[in-house]
């Protein structure tokens, strides 16, 4: 990449650590050899090129679907919209580096993962939770040895199983929340034709195929099946320049187009709804702005001038409109570069912005209005969260942008008392979902360290670590901790967290007696980020995993980003997620959303929020 040019791409240096966590078991047979195992750059990944289809057919019995012709068209509700991107990221390798350990949510990605393990070898049985709307999917089989070429041939039976219970997950909740999404018995085969390359370590090619027959509803039995052919085209190290080049041009697309859809700002996305309660045609603008900015667009864009002058002319309501609106204020004030220089150490905390008289004013007359819209249940003085406007409701989505807010305005100048941010903390710890029992010996890597790691480099061998502490696996819900967490609620509260945190320090109060708590709360919701790890989907309940992908995508970067993470559990979570999101650009700079009526406006502002590396670190004196 040319760093010459206007649109910088964030780049992470490689570090030396890497841990997963194996989630599938093999019964392998002893007569057989170990396969060799995959061999990628540290961090590093493959890269393919993919054919991909699915079809469906329709019969009478249970016999007849698995015999049918599938030629029509796959109902709704049966794969995700967003087809998981043709990568294998060494992250996701399990410690021995011979499978896959993420846990899949998608039919496309169990074939994907049966055609990556080099286990498979004399007698299989592979469990793969919660394949919604079928269950658990046990794969049993034999598989042959593969030959001398590495060309390998299985078929395994598939059947579907009552899901289990997940580390992390009680009982009622598997009754209350789970099983009602496995809504059918599914019996079938997969067949999966691959070929190893033992001299570079990664597997060039495969085909696999699942076929899956169920009962649709009374008389009524349909056959699903699941096609998918990869071949190598290139491994490529962690953030290499072809990474590094595709942000770029991403960035710079993404932004274009957001400011042809600016160039009429009538378009209905954009304008607020009748009742004036919720303004988020306004907030749409803050947030495109905020990309824009973000995505360095002049401030003298005429677009960019316009669309500002429009904010500032409208009534802004909620808390999630307000909250983005300080934010793009901010931004507008921020001196260039000032992320990197905190991101090194350089600079030790945000500077404050200099507003004009009538942005001062606005600013504050945006954060009075926010400070009202808050969960009437609670009592601001000793706990507080925000809801939409004022009203005895909470969540954990819009509490965050409530939370940004009053970061935005506190980098404006603006005074938050420190009695708000230890309310917001104390409430924030309350609605966390308990942990079951499950730990995890958490490793955050922050910016500092990796840069230390890899000036060090050299001398490797003769440094040490020590082992990393067992942290409770504690995430978010939308409401309530009684309802299973999942990854951008997790991302959300921890990122509130992080910035009461941030305003208690930055009010003198470090030394408060909430301190302790807020920290292993953010080192406990990090925990839930490492052992849920993904971003091929939103990880967690699964009944969220084809929801808010971009959204998921642009929390787990701020919370990363405002804490100052640059690895999770050794996973570079902007390498792997970039990879995502990239390969769902559009011709025309968009970003194809998760569902097909799902607007391409707040999918394309979340990517090149993520791309752009956008949430300022605030230095939380960790």
């Amino acid at each position: 990449m040319n760093s010459s040019g206007s649109f910088a791409a964030p780049i992470l240096v490689v570090s030396l650590f890497a841990a997963v966590l194996p989630r599938v078991s093999i019964a392998q047979a002893a007569s057989h050899p170990a396969p060799t195992a995959w061999r990628l750059p540290l961090r590093g990944a493959a890269e393919y090129e993919r054919t991909c289809d699915a079809k469906s057919g329709v019969a009478d019995t249970m016999a007849a679907a698995r015999q049918v012709e599938a030629k029509d068209k796959v109902p709704d509700g049966l794969l995700p919209h967003l087809v998981p991107t043709p990568w294998l990221c060494q992250g996701e390798l399990t410690a021995d580096q011979r499978a896959v350990a993420d846990e899949p949510r998608d039919l496309r990605d169990v074939l994907r993962a049966l055609a990556f393990d080099l286990r498979l070898d004399g007698d299989v049985k592979l469990r793969f939770r919660r394949i919604v709307p079928f269950g658990d999917l046990v794969v049993t089989g034999k598989a042959a040895p593969a030959g001398t070429d590495g060309a390998q041939t299985f078929t395994f039976a598939v059947a579907t199983e009552d899901p289990e219970v997940r580390p992390g997950e009680g009982k009622a909740a598997l009754g209350r929340f789970i099983r009602p999404l496995c809504k059918h018995d599914a019996v079938g085969t997969v067949t999966i034709e691959r070929t190893f390359d033992a001299a570079q370590g990664v597997v060039t090619k495969f085909r696999g195929e699942v076929s899956l027959a169920y009962e649709e509803k009374k008389g009524s039995c349909r056959r699903l099946l699941v096609s998918d052919a990869w071949t190598l085209k290139a491994v490529h190290q962690n953030q290499d320049a072809d990474f590094r080049g595709d942000v770029r041009k991403a960035i710079e697309s993404g932004a274009g187009w957001l400011q042809r859809e600016f160039k009429d700002l009538g378009r209905k996305h954009l304008q607020d709804q009748a009742d004036g309660e919720r303004t988020y045609g306004s907030g749409r603008i803050a947030l495109g702005l905020l990309t824009l900015l973000h995505a360095e667009v002049p401030h003298d864009d005429p677009v960019v001038v316009a669309a500002f002058d429009e904010l500032r002319r409208r009534e802004l309501v909620d808390s999630y409109s307000l909250g983005v609106a300080l934010m793009a204020l901010a931004e507008w004030y921020t001196a260039p570069g000032e992320a990197d220089l905190l991101r090194s150490g350089q600079l030790a905390a945000p500077r404050e912005r200099k507003l004009s008289e009538a942005d001062k004013k606005l600013a504050g007359e945006w954060l009075a209005k926010l400070l009202q819209n808050i969960d009437t249940r609670s009592k601001p003085g000793y706990r507080m969260a925000f809801n939409y406007t004022a009203g005895a409701r909470f969540d954990n989505s819009v509490n965050q942008y409530g939370l940004l807010g009053l970061y935005a305005a506190s980098l404006c100048g603006l005074e938050i008392s420190p009695t708000t941010w230890r309310a917001t903390a104390a409430y924030q710890l309350d609605v966390a979902v308990p942990h079951e029992g499950r730990t995890l010996p958490l490793e955050l890597t922050t910016y500092k360290e990796l840069a230390a790691q890899a000036a060090a480099a050299g001398d490797a061998a003769t440094r040490t670590r020590s082992a990393p502490v067992q942290v409770p696996t504690r995430g978010y819900a939308y409401h309530t901790p009684d309802r299973p967490a999942y990854g951008s609620m997790t991302a959300a509260g921890v990122g509130s967290l992080v910035i009461s945190r941030f305003g208690l320090l930055r009010s003198g109060q470090n030394k408060a007696d909430v301190m302790p708590k807020i920290d292993a709360g953010i080192q406990s919701g990090f925990a839930w980020l490492g052992a849920e790890f993904c971003v091929r989907n939103n990880p967690g309940y699964i009944d969220r995993a084809d929801d808010n992908f971009y959204y998921y995508l642009y929390g787990l970067e701020r919370t990363c980003e405002l804490h100052g993470v640059a690895l999770i559990h050794g996973r570079d979570w902007y390498y792997e997620g970039g990879l995502q999101i990239l390969s769902r650009q559009q011709k025309n700079g968009a970003f194809a959303s998760e569902h097909p009526r799902g607007l391409l406006f707040d999918a394309t502002c979340f990517a090149v929020l993520f791309l752009k590396k956008a949430a300022l670190p605030p230095v939380t004196g960790g």
